[in-house]
């Protein structure tokens, strides 16, 4: 379990994720995609099996962008309480018409983003949050990029804009959210990009 805000400040350390925590990147990959991912699962699970099943299994991979190799866990008292999946992206293709229309725009962004380091996932523990892991897992994924970070958040989540902006990531692009998704997602993708050589604003 991961501590309470009982426990004081603590010591937070970034490190590649192991495979026997392939469930808890699943469960906070979810949680950053604002349970979009759990959706996509869930089209994807076998009989008697759950979305999060799913996704364990895909983070606990050793190939693809949504892996365990490109995974690294914040522990905070020994504790794993974040993550971030990051990777070099390249020249993009646009989507093509087997898109669905919920993931394209997601795709158009990722389009835009070619060139960049782009951060996939970042979540934190509810219990660790405004504790600095974020800030952490921001700064190692910079300090192995080398270039221009880029994310992309959802317009109704005030609180990681907020951290975003304060750790110098600014708007590039939006879109609007496709149809189809989980209940209560609405609204529009939003492109962030933080120039490299900002590190000193984490």
């Amino acid at each position: 379990m991961p501590p309470t805000p009982a426990d004081g400040p603590g010591v937070i350390a970034v490190r590649p994720a192991g495979r026997a925590e392939a469930r808890t990147i699943a469960r906070l990959t979810d949680m950053a995609g604002e349970g979009l991912p759990s959706h996509l699962w869930s089209q994807m699970a076998g009989p008697g099996e759950d979305a999060l099943s799913v996704g364990a299994a895909r983070a606990a991979r050793c190939a693809g962008v949504f892996s365990g190799k490109n995974a690294r866990m914040a522990t905070w008292h020994g504790a794993a309480v974040g993550v971030v999946i990051d990777y070099g992206l390249e020249a993009v293709d646009r989507p093509g018409p087997d898109v669905p229309s919920l993931l394209r725009p997601l795709c158009d962004l990722e389009v835009l983003a070619g060139g960049t380091h782009y951060v996939n996932v970042l979540a934190v523990c509810p219990e660790a949050r405004r504790r600095g892991v974020a800030r952490a897992l921001i700064a190692d994924a910079a300090a192995r990029a080398g270039r221009d970070l880029t994310l992309t958040v959802a317009s109704g989540n005030d609180g990681a804009r907020a951290l975003y902006a304060a750790c110098g990531f600014a708007e590039a692009a939006q879109r609007p959210m496709g149809r189809g998704g989980p209940p209560g997602l609405s609204g529009t993708w939003i492109l962030l990009r933080r120039p490299a050589g900002t590190g000193d604003r984490l």
